[in-house]
């Protein structure tokens, strides 16, 4: 009996050693991302259109595109709206990105992402916490869970958002900005202080809405590009990325 275990666990043994370290890495994907979009008050139809537009243009870019199909496990994207405590919303669900067309098929279903929500107060806290509970529903573990945190505004409760992203990055998960600097200023300061977190956290800035697709491509091929913690970088270029300006 012995005998015949030893002999299935050395076939096993080959089966693993023939699929190499990569086959199995891929039970995990590289990254599950959260975009979090600004949809309160203070941004109006026309400038929500641009943050959907960006998301689009940024999705389209070669360049991200690469990075999506060079990362080992492809990359999961969902996109949630915010706005005050009570006023979150999907606006679309989670997508596995391996290859160009996985891509193309999401930038179209964006380009008719309709606004979900009439507007609200600047309560990022409430976003954040809502796009976390979006990350459990995630289709396949990953190495890496990001929040990215779209908006042109300060939190009306910045205790309350230190303390969802604090807890966020107890479970493993960073928070990214993409600050849109239009009134009130330093929208990319505020967000450095209390919205980031978690290894390698940052924020980018677009100068207003009409930046905001160069500031999204930005920020997905930092963020795809990213090393993992002792794993080095995920894809060829990762030197280079590392290397944008955040401004």
């Amino acid at each position: 009996m012995f005998r015949i275990s030893a002999s299935v666990l050395l076939v096993v043994g080959l089966i693993l050693f023939a699929m190499g370290p990569r086959a199995l890495a891929q039970q995990n994907a590289h990254l599950n991302l959260v975009l979090a979009v600004d949809a309160s008050a203070s941004v109006n139809d026309q400038e929500f259109g641009l943050q959907r537009t960006g998301i689009v243009v940024a999705l389209r870019d070669p360049d991200v595109q690469s990075a999506i199909i060079r990362a080992p496990g492809g990359v999961n994207l969902a996109i949630v709206q915010w706005a005050s405590i009570r006023h979150q919303a999907v606006a679309l669900e989670w997508t596995h990105l391996r290859e160009k067309d996985d891509i193309d098929a999401l930038a179209e279903n964006v380009t008719t992402m309709p606004r979900r929500l009439g507007g609200g107060n600047t309560m990022i806290h409430a976003g954040v916490e809502f796009a976390g509970e979006m990350l459990k529903l995630a289709p396949i573990p990953a190495v890496r869970q990001v929040i990215d945190v779209s908006g042109n505004g300060l939190a009306d409760d910045v205790p309350l958002l230190e303390k969802a992203r604090d807890r966020m990055v107890a479970n493993g998960i960073v928070i990214n900005g993409l600050a849109i600097e239009e009134d009130p200023p330093n929208v990319t300061g505020h967000f450095r202080r209390h919205l980031i977190g978690g290894p390698g956290a940052f924020v980018i800035t677009a100068q207003d809405f009409t930046d905001f697709a160069r500031a999204m491509r930005l920020k997905l091929l930092r963020e795809i590009g990213a090393p993992v913690a002792g794993q080095g970088c995920a894809i060829d270029a990762c030197q280079n990325l590392l290397t944008f300006n955040e401004n």
